[in-house]
């Protein structure tokens, strides 16, 4: 298949560029209808046959989580196939030498809000990951926290389908143009397959172990310096959840999943069990792990999440020799978040009442090349209407973290070229600011100018310099149409 391209050279001050932007799909699924209120009530038992596609969180699931990621010269994308009847799991990869646009469309279909297909479901996205040893293609999709219990298991529908996940045979990411297509992945073949077109397999071990395999959300991907395929992703829930994480064997296995922390640690003790919402990733040589901690304190001032918290490690498999950010060892998995504490942004805001602080959203970290390390988050105060946006940072050197509120505020923060950036979209289309590791001395360096369409979302994924931007145009109705973008960071 081929694909809409828009080449420009026109460079910025700064000498980054727009290399080019390609039009992905005209079909990419969306959730057109109503936001629906408490989850149980949710559970509606059948289709309004007649209505718009209802949703829970929120209503954009294409582009969404862990989407995009390159190989050589191939950009990968994830998504799912609009309207609300078709639904089917795509995987599109874009040859950026001949320019050739293929799809593969999977025979699973979006599995909406706990086995109601009718009722979007954004926690279930499409992550994608890229073995460089073997050149496999992996993916992981559609989970949210899902179990044996009913009310997460989609009132059985799901039997032992807890956990779904597809991979290719060797060699698959590098393959010419014209052999890009389903044959590449390999059918599930267990007692639990559900028939000769099944994809889905049910454990990343190749064991049958649904207690390892369940109550998981947001699948990641990502890479180490070695070029070890790493897998990350929170098991358990809201209120008592933690970060597993597992690296790539080869021919479909992985291997036993280490946790970072604990579950259920009222039994170690401790007066609340807690959930962490974090990041991990591998940036300068470290295997690192930036989180907030969700106390199941039901009359503190806190709504959701507090604190902030780093530790890495100094094995590139992270199985061993961990740290918190001064270098004092720390033992996994954690019982009490604290050994990895670095500051506590709710101590900047003046309310004490109940509920009042809310630390969600807008937190990322990243380590420069030259090894600064830098984190966001941002704050809420209820009671007094007051939000700030944070900076903390430790320049390469230095023992402490600085913490600024004079930051413009970012949902994600990354790094190339021993500098710091933060990307987003300002009047539909992309910009990206800049500052040099190790400082708050951020400044615009890139707006974009509109080519095909106007943006209202995008996903972020940096590789060799350069910015692929996964966006999803304005528009109308159950399918709408996706972009990438090319962006040249090092400019000319």
């Amino acid at each position: 298949m081929g694909c809409t391209t828009t080449e420009t050279k026109a460079a910025h001050k700064s000498g980054i560029y727009l290399e080019q932007e390609v039009k992905i799909t005209n079909a990419a699924l969306f959730f057109d209808g109503k936001k629906m209120g408490n989850v149980r009530k949710s559970l509606r038992l059948k289709n309004d046959a007649i209505g718009k596609y209802d949703y829970q969180y929120g209503s954009a699931i294409v582009p969404h989580g862990d989407a995009i990621k390159t190989y050589k010269h191939f950009v990968f994308m994830t998504w799912y196939r609009g309207g609300k009847y078709d639904r089917h799991m795509m995987l599109s990869r874009l040859n950026l030498k001949t320019g050739v646009l293929k799809h593969i469309e999977f025979p699973h279909q979006h599995t909406g809000l706990v086995g109601r297909w009718w009722i979007g479901e954004t926690h279930n996205t499409i992550a994608v990951g890229i073995s460089p040893k073997d050149e496999s293609i992996h993916l992981v999709f559609d989970l949210h926290a899902y179990s044996r219990h009913s009310d997460t298991g989609g009132n059985g529908s799901f039997a032992k389908d807890y956990f779904r996940y597809a991979y290719s045979l060797d060699g698959a990411a590098a393959v010419a143009d014209n052999d890009f297509n389903l044959s590449l992945f390999v059918k599930d073949t267990s007692a639990h397959s559900e028939g000769p077109n099944d994809y889905n397999h049910l454990s990343l071990t190749g064991a049958e172990d649904h207690d390892a395999h369940s109550k998981l959300t947001y699948p990641k991907f990502f890479l180490n310096e070695h070029g070890d395929l790493f897998f990350y992703i929170r098991q358990g829930t809201s209120h008592d959840g933690k970060g597993i994480f597992t690296y790539y064997k080869g021919q479909g296995l992985w291997h036993d999943f280490k946790s970072i922390n604990k579950l259920n640690v009222k039994e170690n003790g401790r007066e609340f069990n807690w959930s962490n919402y974090g990041n991990m990733k591998f940036a300068n040589g470290k295997l690192g792990f930036a989180f907030q901690r969700r106390l199941n304190n039901k009359t503190d001032k806190y709504q959701y999440q507090n604190g902030v918290y780093f530790m890495y490690s100094g094995d590139p498999l992270g199985q061993s020799d961990w740290h918190n950010y001064k270098g004092e060892p720390i033992e996994l998995p954690l019982i009490a978040a604290a050994p990895a504490f670095v500051t506590e942004p709710g101590d900047l805001v003046e309310t004490t009442r109940k509920n009042s602080v809310v630390i969600t959203g807008g937190f990322d970290w990243t380590i420069t090349e030259r090894g600064d390390t830098h984190i966001i988050s941002r704050v809420r105060d209820t009671e007094n209407k007051v939000d700030i946006s944070l900076h903390h940072y430790k320049p390469a050197g230095q023992n402490e973290f600085i913490t600024t509120s004079n930051f413009v505020g970012a949902n994600n923060i990354y790094t190339a070229n021993g500098n710091i950036y933060i990307i987003g979209l300002e009047n539909g289309q992309p910009y990206v600011e800049q500052a040099a590791g190790g400082s708050n001395e951020f400044k615009r360096v890139y707006q974009g100018e509109k080519q095909a369409a106007d943006f209202n979302k995008g996903i972020v994924h940096i590789a060799d310099e350069k910015l692929y931007y996964y966006l999803l145009a304005e528009g109308q109705g159950d399918k709408r149409t996706t972009y990438l973008q090319v962006i040249n960071l090092l400019g000319k």
